[in-house]
């Protein structure tokens, strides 16, 4: 994400927003685990796999939440990129079929597959691939989607409805897609890899007929009753798979008994069945998705201007016993900002940010020889469980001789506050737009980033996420995004909370089904046994 100005930190919002929902927490998805089954027989050419969607199909990349593995999977299944990402975070061609950039990583020229045709035969052109990403960007700041390309010129006008359209797409000719940014991104062809700038038919997406939809996937609708569609696979697409059947029901519970009841082969599993669920069909496939809570410390105000004194509190934090407590059902422990499913992600980078209560009494202490230690003020939502986990983090601080005050607010009061400035130990939710430690550390952390709510500002983490933002050695950027998040950690601007999980179910005859981080799934990886 691009650290432009004028955005009012919504992406944060956003995010917080959605996990105060418990939206992450309640669609089905995954990330890097595959199912697993002793039942024997071998896997079958053409066989159909049945996915039970708790809830209407989203269709329409505008309308999919990136807390939703469901939205994200379904999206990704129905529609192509111009990019796609393998197993190791790498954008490979889709609808593209090469690219190309400059020196300075600011201008992009995409070539599309001249082949590449909708399933209605129809050829797809760069002008359907400006129209689509238009239709994510017109939404601005109001879109996570959205502001993962506002590093695109003229995404603010064009968001602003000051110009028809965005100034950095543009059309040389029918095959050829270019776009100019105003910051280097040398990440934007794995930007372009998340389903939600998949490239779509906008008049049969927006029309309301499951059955009219256009698609640019490997699959085409072969029909589609009571709000579920039936997908066989396009001629020349690869895989086994001979078809995928989306079947919908009202509620995830409703999804959920259907799998049970051997109707469906995956379903998410709601957080009210999460025990029943393990002990019927184990956790196999619960595994990390994008979505991430943690505590800020705002810097600018004055008692957390003490170094020595985040550190404290960071080291004071039992995150272990908050989420077993908390989100036991939902997350599981976070040591870092990068999180698990993203390449390089998932690593604590911070030695001294582990949880060590005696050395934070320590060095509250030495920082405190007179035993003044300022009162530290605790802001969240005054829902139940941000209430539990405030109360959990209080109780820590004191064991290590720092004063707190609670301050909760009610959700929509807290989503404004805790971008105004005066927030000071405060919860919050990130998620990543795309698959790349950039997307969590940028945003978020950068110097001029509209989502950087701790007042942290380091020229060292600036130069290298700009020297991997600019860069074209995927090694080199690894060490570089590496290095700026221990760096962040060890300024102990951030405590590292929970990520939560996509929680699913499936069937012992599926083989193969891999979610990646963002939910999406490498069908032609899928089989079923006989």
């Amino acid at each position: 994400m691009a650290a432009g100005r004028g955005q009012g930190r919504r992406a944060v919002r956003l995010a917080l927003a959605l996990l105060l929902a418990g939206s992450a927490c309640s669609s089905g998805g995954g990330s890097s685990a595959e199912s697993t089954s002793s039942t024997s027989g071998h896997v079958i050419t053409g066989g159909t796999v049945r996915l039970g969607i708790g809830g209407p199909l989203v269709v329409d990349p505008v309308k999919a939440s990136l807390a939703s593995p469901s939205d994200l999977m379904v999206l990704d299944l129905l529609h192509d990129g111009l990019t796609r990402l393998d197993g190791h975070g790498v954008a490979l061609p889709a609808l593209a079929t090469a690219w190309t950039v400059n020196a300075e990583r600011t201008d992009f020229g995409f070539t599309l597959d001249p082949h590449a045709t909708f399933t209605s035969g129809r050829a797809v052109t760069a002008a359907d691939v400006i129209a689509s990403w238009e239709r994510v960007m017109a939404a601005g700041d109001s879109s996570l989607g959205a502001l993962a390309l506002e590093a695109v010129s003229g995404f603010g006008a064009f968001a602003r409805h000051t110009a028809p359209h965005v100034s950095g797409l543009s059309a040389p000719d029918p095959h050829t897609g270019r776009v100019v940014l105003d910051t280097p991104l040398a990440e934007l062809p794995v930007v372009l890899a998340s389903p939600v700038f998949s490239v779509v038919d906008a008049t049969t997406v927006s029309g309301g007929s499951l059955g009219a939809l256009d698609l640019t996937g490997g699959w085409v609708v072969a029909s589609s009753r009571a709000g579920g569609l039936m997908l066989k696979r396009r001629p020349g697409a690869a895989g086994m798979l001979g078809g995928v059947e989306l079947l919908t029901f009202a509620t995830g519970d409703a999804a959920y008994d259907a799998f049970d009841a051997g109707l469906v082969d995956w379903a998410p599993v709601p957080t009210s069945r999460y025990r029943r669920a393990v002990e019927a069909h184990g956790p196999v496939a619960f595994t990390p998705f994008q979505a991430e809570v943690f505590f800020g410390l705002n810097v600018k105000a004055p008692s957390l201007g003490i170094l020595a004194l985040r550190q404290a509190i960071v080291a004071a934090i039992d995150r272990n016993a908050i989420v077993k407590r908390i989100y036991p059902d939902l997350a599981q422990p976070l040591a870092a900002v990068v999180p698990a499913g993203v390449e390089g992600g998932g690593t604590a980078h911070c030695a001294a940010c582990a949880y060590n209560p005696r050395a934070a009494a320590a060095k509250v202490k030495t920082a405190f020889p007179n035993g003044h230690v300022p009162v530290v003020h605790i802001d969240f939502d005054e829902s139940g469980p941000q209430q539990g986990m405030a109360e959990l983090v209080a109780a820590d601080l004191k064991v290590v001789g720092i004063p707190t005050e609670l301050r909760p607010k009610p959700r929509a009061d807290y989503e404004r506050f805790v971008v105004s400035g005066g927030q000071e130990l405060f919860s919050f939710g990130w998620i990543g737009a795309y698959g790349s430690p950039d997307a969590y550390l940028a945003p978020v952390f950068g110097s001029v980033a509209n989502d950087n709510l701790t007042g942290y500002r380091s020229p060292e983490v600036d130069l290298l996420l700009a020297a991997a933002r600019g860069g074209n050695d995927p090694a080199a950027n690894a060490n570089l995004w590496g290095t700026a998040e221990t760096r962040i950690l060890t300024a102990a601007v951030v405590v590292p909370i929970a990520q939560f999980r996509t929680q699913v179910v499936v069937s012992p005859r599926v083989r193969g089904l891999t979610h990646a981080v963002d939910g999406t799934v490498d069908w032609s990886a899928v089989g079923v046994t006989s």
